[in-house]
């Protein structure tokens, strides 16, 4: 009775420390960063069908902004009237205001009336936010448009990612 309780103490004992030296190792990589998530995330601009992002955006946060490229590929002209918070999102940037459009086929329209899109049209649109910090960056915005096709308010929810600096 005696050997088999050492041979199952022997037995614990080993497993034991190989589940110490196991939890030492990943305490070491995420103390020095390996695991660290946000050096993986990619750095994305990603909206539904209809608006395709061209490029990543570029965050500045010494500005509190964020530019992302889209075109418009809903096969009609919209305009764009105005951007929200994703109300379910953790997000970096609270409160963002559409600023305006600059780049290809935008012209210079006054945000309170919207930002007109063209059928196959691009911009960059600015978002301003309340503050952003530097270091990754990400937001789950709604962005609101009018379909000149149906007369109807249409919203989608994009994801925006990016290095802030």
């Amino acid at each position: 009775m005696r050997i088999k309780a050492q041979a199952a103490l022997e037995f614990l004992m080993t497993y034991g420390w190989a589940i110490l030296i196991v939890l030492g190792a990943i305490s070491a990589l995420a103390y020095f960063g390996v695991l660290n998530p946000d050096r993986v995330l990619p750095e994305q601009c990603t909206f539904p069908a209809g608006f395709t992002c061209i490029d990543t955006a570029v965050v500045d946060s010494s500005n509190n902004r964020f530019d992302f490229a889209i075109r418009n590929n809903q096969g009609f002209r919209v305009n764009i009237t105005g951007i929200n918070d994703d109300p379910g999102a953790d997000d970096d940037c609270v409160a963002p205001a559409l600023q305006g459009c600059t780049g290809l086929g935008c012209s210079p329209a006054a945000v309170p009336d919207g930002i007109v899109f063209d059928n196959d049209q691009q911009g960059i649109l600015r978002v301003t936010c309340t503050e952003i910090n530097e270091g990754r960056f990400k937001a789950d915005i709604v962005l609101r448009y009018y379909s000149f096709e149906s007369g109807i308010t249409h919203t989608v929810t994009g994801q925006v990612r990016g290095q802030a600096s």
